[in-house]
């Protein structure tokens, strides 16, 4: 008797996917990226820019644990109004 299991393991989305999946859902912290495990979100980041997506990133002030005020950027994905989604309707994700 063969007893031979074949394991299926879904693919890992790459760390440019879920920064994009992260940033259909609303805008994100730097924070947040590297609580997702993407430390180098900067350069992720740039490489979405270069393949055309309309990241912007705000600079805001937050106080740390310190009480020291320090800034974070926060990342939103847009998409003008002219621009048609993967579902044929016209889209804008959240702008900050």
């Amino acid at each position: 008797m063969n007893n031979h299991s074949i394991s299926i393991k879904a693919k890992t989305p790459s760390q440019k996917e879920r920064i994009l999946n992260r940033l259909k859902k609303g805008s994100v912290t730097s924070w947040e990226l590297a609580q997702m495990g993407i430390l180098g979100y900067n350069t992720r980041i740039l490489e979405l820019r270069q393949e055309g997506h309309n990241i912007v990133t705000v600079m805001e002030e937050i106080q740390n644990q310190y009480g020291e005020t320090v800034k974070r950027g926060r990342f939103s994905l847009l998409v003008s109004e002219g621009r048609q989604s993967q579902h044929g309707t016209a889209a804008r994700y959240d702008a900050i």
